[in-house]
């Protein structure tokens, strides 16, 4: 065989070698992210050097009219929009119209001088600033995710709640309010709408042709994926039209332009190299710890490799994911217009089939040793116990004995986990979790707190006497309430024996349950009433704010 002969062999041996490859990967992605028909779908892709070298589509972009999805096809992305929020702040910095080290409060003219001190622009972007998040008062606030949510609204929300969840920069704390605030910073240090500005300096040079910030509930949107989620089979439309704050998400776009996204993030094709190296560096707390969060920026580990992105998920129907892996020089982008939870599964058995699991490296186990307690020593932890965190969520559970171990239920009895002796009135989490509780003792009063050991506030939780209201002691908080800074007034009204919390003046209302004397319950938060001298109701508290009884 002479050698061009033997050239030619090989070529095509090395040809059909790959197309079997390439074959046998479509295939396992077809798997992967198989729809039955008239379903949701999704658009993925995965970047490599400065090519796409995988873009798929699959399933209906709108049900109503069986509208497939395709490349053109535009998705609201969620919370990968924070990227674009803390670039165009980096893309100001560099041309000199602010600092991320000045205060907020400076392009801010209504953010509250805290108390625990003020959070600055660069603390907004790491979210570390200790400004509570802004969703959950939207519910006190009368306010429903159907209804139109402009900036205004929210920013008047964020602007009224007078303290920090800690000292800024003493925690990691992850909240869509620091990029609402964000969003305006940038409009009053550009002089420009926050829309206008992201177009006109990120958009338009970088050739993203099909993204846009949605800012208007009648405008069109060409080729835009509606959104869904699934019930017992059954898909509905859960697309919210009214959302046009800005910020924290509100983005448009589709896998092509994410591509030219994430080329500017690796060659800088606008502002400098300095100001994307800044944006994907770990941020510090005050005592020099490293979090796993940059400028908008995530970072996290997967089959031995670092990565870095961003992720979205809005339960009117949308989840995006985007990841790089600088070593490798992979980048993975995937969208959907199906709300789930559990869609990273998918999203990594996807980067899987790119990343070979024989590459993953042993990840580091607990050094925790764990000890043994008698029933008597265990005890001492036994109670029902309860947490306002950072007045946004509450969660009670009892911690009972049950086996010769300490058992964390519910209320109503079911199991959550085991708490596993480490000493030093020190636990696990349970078996499989690194998070610890740690009891401490101050007389009568136990507490412990949980700290899941990522950077953020340890949760604390005290003890409390569960306690179930009588109706003639439901009938002492009936009445209307007023709260002066948000002007809201509730009623609270006993109705055949049960007690219920009205909104917006009885448009809807919530049944409140008891918890604990003269505290009590409605699904986001717990109602604490207070009394005057004459052992009156006269006011109560929900989520840090007060409503004075009339």
């Amino acid at each position: 065989m002479n050698k061009t002969a033997f050239t030619l062999v090989l070529l095509t041996f090395y040809l059909l070698t790959n197309l079997v490859s390439s074959q046998n990967l479509n295939s396992k992605i077809d798997r992967l992210y198989q729809v039955n028909d008239n379903e949701p779908g999704f658009s993925i892709s995965v970047f490599k050097g400065d090519k796409i070298i995988t873009e798929k589509q699959y399933g209906i972009a709108n049900l109503n009219y069986n509208i497939p999805i395709t490349g053109e096809t535009v998705f609201d992305i969620g919370s990968i929009a924070k990227q674009f929020t803390a670039a165009a702040i980096l893309l100001l910095e560099e041309k000199g119209k602010l600092s991320i080290k000045e205060p907020a409060y400076k392009y801010l003219k209504n953010l509250p001088r805290y108390k625990k001190g003020d959070p600055t622009i660069e603390q907004l972007l790491n979210q570390t600033s200790g400004i509570k998040e802004v969703d959950p008062f939207l519910e006190v606030c009368d306010i429903h995710w159907r209804d139109y949510i402009t900036p205004a609204i929210l920013i008047n929300i964020i602007t009224n709640i007078n303290e920090l969840n800690f000292t800024p920069g003493e925690y990691f704390y992850y909240t869509n309010a620091n990029y609402i605030l964000l969003a305006s910073i940038i409009e009053k240090a550009s002089g420009t709408p926050y829309e206008d500005y992201l177009q006109e300096n990120i958009f338009n040079p970088l050739k993203m042709v099909h993204t846009t910030v949605n800012t208007d509930v009648y405008g069109t949107i060409k080729n835009r994926a509606i959104g869904y989620t699934e019930e017992e089979g059954e898909f509905y439309k859960t697309h919210q039209y009214g959302l046009f704050y800005k910020g924290d998400g509100q983005i448009i776009t589709n896998p092509k332009d994410m591509f030219q996204w994430h080329q500017n993030l690796k060659n800088a094709t606008i502002g400098t190299t300095e100001i994307w190296k800044k944006m994907n560096t770990k941020a510090k707390l005050n005592n020099g710890t490293s979090i796993n969060f940059g400028l908008g920026v995530e970072f996290e580990m997967h089959n031995g490799y670092e990565a870095m992105g961003f992720d979205g998920m809005i339960t009117s129907g949308f989840v995006s994911k985007y990841l790089y892996f600088p070593e490798l020089d992979l980048g993975f982008f995937t969208t959907q217009n199906t709300f789930v939870s559990d869609f990273e599964d998918r999203f990594f058995k996807f980067i899987d089939l790119y990343i070979p699991m024989s590459q993953r490296k042993e990840e580091n186990s607990s050094n925790n040793k764990t000890i043994s307690l008698s029933n008597k020593e265990l005890e001492r932890y036994e109670g029902s116990y309860i947490y306002y965190y950072n007045d946004e969520d509450r969660k009670a559970n009892t911690i009972k004995i049950n086996n010769k171990k300490l058992q964390v239920s519910t209320l109503d009895g079911h199991k959550i986990t085991e708490l596993i002796p480490l000493g030093n009135h020190m636990f696990l989490f349970g078996e499989n979790d690194n998070s610890i509780v740690e009891f401490s003792f101050n007389g009568n009063q136990k507490q412990f707190t949980y700290d899941d050991l990522d950077n953020e506030k340890p949760k604390l939780f005290k003890t409390f006497k569960p306690y179930k209201h009588s109706e003639k002691e439901l009938k002492e908080y009936e009445g209307q309430y007023f709260n002066k800074e948000f002007q809201i007034s509730k009623k609270l009204l006993l109705e055949n024996g049960k007690l219920y919390y009205y909104y917006r003046n009885g448009a809807w209302k919530k049944e409140i349950s008891s918890l604990s004397k003269d505290l009590l319950e409605i699904s986001i938060s717990p109602i604490e009433f207070f009394r005057n001298d004459k052992n009156e109701i006269e006011k109560f508290k929900i989520m840090g704010l007060f409503f004075e009884k009339q």
